[in-house]
């Protein structure tokens, strides 16, 4: 029995000698992806990387991860141009609305200066308009002038501000009244208006207001209206 017993021992020494070692490998492939941002002025990237790593048998992995992140910056730029927005406002006593002003700006205009809103301006509502009827010989109804001939004549810049002639004012005699040279003055522009008084050039002078400035105003033989800062 007992030499069965030490044969037996001898099998199962010699069985285990016999077979193969099984070694547990490690899944060492490292989370190696990186993310990052670039800054498209300097074309400098910053980056992070994920190195987690996954390992089987509860043997340790490592990784490395490559946290080298490159990028070109776009420099070019593109753009649409700008629409100028003109604040085109008008104050009770009105200066014109600027070239290329839409009906809608007209409307609105309109509507500013019919301070009692009965659809028509009256003089003291809108004294430029009717310096510059006059100018024009133009009739205005006895109600008022009305929203669509305002509109109209707004349309055309009829309110614009000429520019002097370079030179202005100029020397002559001026057959122009004081209320006519007056009407030049206010349909140009300008507000509150002074008593004018005809100098030894035929130039009618006096001050008035432009844009909340005081002004020294000048009306020549020609119909200039010239204005300076006092």
């Amino acid at each position: 029995m007992a030499n069965h017993r030490n044969l037996l021992g001898v099998s199962l020494l010699a069985l285990a000698l016999a077979s193969p070692v099984v070694a547990q490998t490690a899944d060492t492939t490292a989370g190696a992806t990186a993310t990052g941002t670039v800054d498209t002025t300097t074309g400098t990237a910053t980056g992070t990387a994920d190195t987690t790593a996954t390992g089987t048998a509860g043997t340790t992995a490592t990784g490395t991860a490559d946290t080298t992140a490159t990028g070109t910056a776009d420099t070019t730029t593109t753009g649409t141009a700008g629409t100028a927005t003109v604040d085109t406002t008008l104050p009770a006593t009105t200066t014109a609305p600027a070239d290329g002003t839409t009906a809608m700006d007209c409307a609105a205009q309109f509507k500013t200066l019919d301070a009692d809103g009965n659809g028509h301006l009256s003089e003291s509502e809108a004294a430029q308009v009717y310096a510059q009827a006059r100018i024009t010989d133009t009739t205005i109804a006895a109600d008022g002038y009305s929203q669509d001939d305002f509109i109209a004549a707004c349309n055309d810049n009829s309110y614009a501000r000429a520019v002097p002639e370079a030179g202005a004012p100029f020397t002559g005699a001026n057959s122009f009244t004081e209320g006519q040279a007056k009407d030049r003055a206010i349909a140009w522009g300008v507000t509150d208006v002074s008593d004018l008084t005809k100098d030894d050039n035929g130039i009618w002078r006096g001050t008035g207001m432009v844009d909340g400035a005081s002004v020294a105003v000048a009306v020549d033989f020609k119909g200039n209206v010239v204005t300076s800062s006092q």
